[in-house]
């Protein structure tokens, strides 16, 4: 008895842990800035027509904050853009206008979802870089990812291939 009740206990405090704490003179305040080569995701479900899921940009928002939070980054604020790729004064505009430190920019370059429904396999090819104030590049990656799903989840969430991508790629954010 005494046993089980640390051990949930010990869960409960994993549990409730506060996320991770930036390093001293990192960056902590950032915008997060998205755009996408791809208009639109291939397949298309309720879940997507009902939330919005079916534009990329959507999905990339949302799982970079939830992402950058845990890693112990301020969200000041998120710009969707209408361009493929945001131009830099774009980029620096957003940061201003938010009084941030810099810009976090995921771009979905390009998705090939052909083998999903028989193999569970999508193919993502995605770009991420972080951007001062002042316009500078601070650091930039691009990242191909082959995101293996379950068949289940492969014909009822599209949209988890492209949730891993961003996973992978803002985790590498420094």
């Amino acid at each position: 008895m005494r046993a089980s009740a640390l051990l949930l206990l010990s869960l409960f405090v994993t549990a409730c842990a506060a996320p991770e704490v930036r390093p001293a003179g990192a960056i902590r305040k950032v915008v997060v800035v998205v755009g996408s080569r791809v208009d639109s995701l291939p397949m298309s479900s309720y879940r997507q027509d009902l939330m919005g899921e079916g534009n990329p940009r959507t999905v990339l928002v949302s799982q970079a904050e939830s992402v950058l939070r845990e890693r112990g980054f301020e969200i000041a604020g998120t710009r969707i853009s209408a361009a493929p790729s945001p131009s830099t004064d774009e980029v620096v505009s957003v940061i201003r206008a938010n009084d941030a430190e810099a810009a976090v920019v995921v771009v979905l370059s390009w998705v090939d979802v052909s083998g999903i429904q028989t193999m569970g396999r999508a193919d993502v090819l995605m770009e991420a870089g972080v951007i001062s104030s002042d316009g500078q590049l601070l650091w930039r990656t691009e990242s191909r990812t082959v995101a293996m799903i379950g068949l289940y989840q492969s014909q009822t969430d599209y949209t988890s291939y492209l949730r891993k991508a961003v996973i992978q790629i803002v985790k590498e954010v420094p």
